[in-house]
């Protein structure tokens, strides 16, 4: 029966995909659904003999002897849900599935990265997966283990990237997910990271199209995280946070990314880039 619903998964899959070329982006959207649906069908075979802890609206998997950080991710899970819930207005229907890795090493197998990756967190797919604390919190005291993270940890980041992806259908730019995401990470635990708090960012000389083929270029990353945190900061500030839903829904309805800013902040995306350069020159 497995193979079975698999087989008809996928079939649907690649025939939404090849209706992707000749329809609107509502199929495309569509498509990106049933993909990521089956991706945590997958998720549901390859775990299913790890331990499991539940929460309200999380469920934590995590391998043998790592009890005491799944606790303690799932404790931030379960802290960060309702202020992102109420800046997004979006409350998913089921729990959320979160994944804990034992090392860096498992966890970069999974996307086929060498040693040189060092993310603490990633998502994809509707599953977040995130490095078990223990990795890089050290030897601290526990009550230094705890506000460390808070303050440094993946779950708010990757939960805003899960709750940007679900709200839009899976329809957005990088440069607004990775830009919502530290700015929602933000709101939720005001600390800074060095490495991607430019000063004095330089005003970029491509269109914002171009903008998310940089954030896997070694020369570009700490420029486009930067400037994807200072475009969503601007939107913000210039057109009001009650515009981040309504601009992911209408991405969810599969409007393009220039359309979406037409219908609600008034302008296109490029008089967007262009407000956003007028203001940072003064």
């Amino acid at each position: 029966m497995d193979r079975l619903v698999v087989s008809c998964l996928i079939f649907c899959l690649v025939f939404l995909l090849f209706l992707n070329f000749v329809q609107p982006n509502p199929v495309r959207t569509f498509g990106f659904e049933l993909f990521r649906e089956y991706q945590r069908f997958l998720l549901r075979l390859e775990t299913s003999s790890w331990p499991v802890l539940a929460g309200e609206h999380f469920i934590v998997k995590y391998r043998l002897g790592d009890e005491e950080n799944a606790r303690k991710v799932l404790q931030e899970a379960e802290r960060v849900y309702h202020p992102l819930g109420a800046l997004f207005a979006y409350f998913p229907e089921e729990k959320v599935p979160i994944l804990i890795y034992p090392d860096r090493s498992s966890l970069n197998r999974i996307f086929g990265w060498g040693n040189e990756e060092s993310a603490m967190g990633v998502y994809w797919a509707g599953i977040i997966r995130i490095l078990s604390p223990r990795e890089w919190l050290g030897d601290l005291p526990e009550a230094e283990r705890r506000a460390a993270f808070k303050a440094q940890g993946p779950v708010a980041h990757e939960y805003v990237h899960f709750v940007v992806d679900y709200k839009s259908k899976g329809n957005y730019p990088r440069w607004i997910t990775e830009g919502l995401a530290q700015y929602g990470e933000g709101r939720i635990t005001p600390v800074s990271s060095p490495d991607k708090n430019l000063k004095n960012l330089p005003l970029p000389s491509f269109p914002l199209k171009k903008l998310d083929g940089k954030f896997d270029d070694p020369a570009w990353q700490n420029y486009s995280y930067a400037l994807a945190r200072d475009l969503v900061t601007y939107l913000v500030k210039t057109y009001g946070e009650e515009q981040i839903p309504l601009l992911l829904d209408a991405l969810g309805e599969g409007c393009s990314l220039d359309r979406a800013f037409q219908e609600t902040l008034g302008i296109g995306a490029d008089e967007f880039l262009e407000g956003y350069k007028s203001r940072a020159a003064e």
